[in-house]
């Protein structure tokens, strides 16, 4: 009887060790595989100001998803190379996500990078941030006095006139990086799972509300268009479509418009650039990675319209 107990008892200790080891090899090899094949484990890190929100940190490189190369120079801008005092012959490229381009893809695919390919002389820089709303831009550009360039090319998407000054904080971005892959896939979870408990601003406005706060943004952009060309420099302003408005499945915003046209905005459809393509309903398909963001073929496009009316601009 004494030696069946000793081993059942040691039976019990050989199974709880090899649990542990199975469990401890698992999350090493899951650990690994996050690192490597999906980017997680080294997300890009943000700062954090009360006037533009938040930007990434300058002087950092970073490999994402499927290998993507995302590198900030000096100035915290998604380009290859630092940028000096001197701004001639530089463009600087404005927006959220969109501009940004996500992890997905290198800085050398996105379409600010494309667009100087054949400008000689020129160089660009991204700015583009994760969330950013018009109100962010303003506080960049303007309340900081963010000027490194002689060009200036913002491009929104309708949302980004609702979304005021956007905050890092309730984003699943960070400025204290996590010790692993894990965590950095265990805290996006609980962030997205969080946001579930929160419905828009627009369940709770009426009319009214809705069209302060659009007339509020586009003030913003009207303000930092002034700011711009009162110093001397270029500036143009695009609207980039969803997927639904590209297919002519959803209609831009007339709110949007007459605002933009009442406070004597400047600004350019890309819907109504693409539209002098005759793409197929299948190609602008390929140019998006959801309803908003790019893909690679779409940053192609993009860049193409956008490089055409920059031609016009510096007379190339």
């Amino acid at each position: 009887m004494k030696k069946h107990n000793f081993f059942e008892r040691h039976s019990k200790k050989t199974v709880l060790i090899l649990t542990v080891l199975i469990i401890f090899i698992f999350v090493g090899m899951s650990e690994l595989v996050l690192q490597k094949f999906m980017g997680l484990g080294n997300p890009v890190l943000y700062d954090s100001s009360p006037i533009y929100g938040y930007r990434p940190l300058p002087n950092k490189e970073y490999r994402r998803f499927g290998g993507a190369k995302i590198k900030f120079n000096n100035l915290a801008l998604r380009t290859e190379s630092d940028w000096d005092d001197k701004r001639e012959n530089k463009i600087l490229f404005l927006g959220d996500s969109i501009t940004y381009g996500g992890s997905y893809i290198d800085n050398s695919e996105l379409f600010s990078s494309l667009v100087v390919k054949d400008f000689n002389g020129y160089e660009s820089g991204n700015a583009g941030v994760n969330g950013w709303g018009v109100e962010n831009i303003h506080g960049l550009v303007v309340e900081s006095n963010f000027l490194p360039a002689q060009i200036y090319v913002t491009t929104l998407p309708e949302g980004d006139f609702y979304r005021g000054l956007t905050r890092l904080q309730g984003l699943p971005f960070f400025n204290n990086p996590p010790r692993l892959a894990f965590e950095e896939l265990w805290l996006f979870f609980c962030c997205s799972q969080n946001n579930k408990r929160y419905r828009p601003w627009q369940d709770f406005s009426d009319e009214k509300q809705t069209i302060l706060v659009v007339e509020k943004a586009v003030n913003k952009l009207r303000q930092m268009d002034m700011y711009l060309k009162e110093k001397g420099f270029e500036h143009l302003i695009f609207i980039t479509p969803s997927l639904n408005q590209a297919l002519e499945k959803k209609d831009e915003s007339t709110l949007i418009q007459k605002m933009l046209l009442k406070h004597s905005l400047k600004f350019i459809p890309i819907k109504d650039e693409l539209k002098k393509y005759d793409f197929s309903d299948n190609q602008i398909i390929s140019f998006y990675n959801d309803n908003i963001h790019l893909t690679k073929e779409g940053h192609k496009i993009w860049s193409e319209i956008i490089r055409y009316k920059l031609a016009q601009l510096i007379n190339l």
